[in-house]
């Protein structure tokens, strides 16, 4: 993202934006095809930066450095895995261009996350155990993300709204090779 700052800015500071966002995510821990019988739901953070550069009215190249809190979440067992990710998006807009109207855009992309923690947490009998994960599970995701939001003109800045699709293509757990990292974030952003 720096390295977009610092070519992009200079050459054309109307076609470069950088903002911050923030949302609620749910996440699960299953199979990479499994989407209907997810009821481990973990409820967390997304929260981060972005910075995007416009290609023409309707076409953008988005880059971010976000916070995400991942796992699972059940009655008696807790995991939390928290990363650092950097998605690259392709994002389009429809209809109107992204600098006139409320434009309804689609983004997709890559994205690679850098675990930051890992644990787990059993309760039974009134009492609770926390064990750490860390050395049990792979320090980086690989994955990709669909989202589709919209975005406002606010005079010369915009907000955003975005809800997306996010699917790990690595797994998580070094012993567990069939689980991957799933979720559904919705946020809002403001960029300048």
């Amino acid at each position: 993202m720096a390295l977009l700052m610092a070519f992009a800015l200079p050459a054309s500071a109307q076609k470069f934006h950088y903002g911050v966002k923030a949302g609620v995510n749910m996440a699960v821990q299953s199979e990479i095809a499994e989407y209907y019988n997810n009821d481990n739901i973990r409820v967390g953070l997304t929260a981060g930066l972005v910075g995007n550069y416009h290609l023409n009215n309707n076409m953008m190249l988005q880059a971010e450095l976000n916070y995400d809190q991942k796992g699972s979440h059940s009655t008696n067992i807790d995991t939390k895995y928290d990363y650092l990710s950097v998605p690259v998006l392709f994002d389009y807009s429809f209809g109107h261009a992204y600098h006139t109207k409320m434009s309804v855009h689609l983004n997709a992309g890559p994205y690679v996350a850098f675990l930051t923690r890992a644990q787990k947490t059993e309760k039974a009998d009134g009492a609770s155990k926390t064990t750490n994960l860390m050395d049990a599970s792979h320090k980086a995701e690989a994955g990709a993300l669909i989202g589709v939001g919209f975005r406002q003109p606010v005079g010369k800045h915009f907000l955003f709204w975005d809800v997306r699709l996010t699917v790990g293509i690595t797994h998580f757990d070094i012993a567990n090779t069939s689980s991957r990292n799933k979720m559904i974030s919705v946020s809002m952003g403001y960029e300048l």
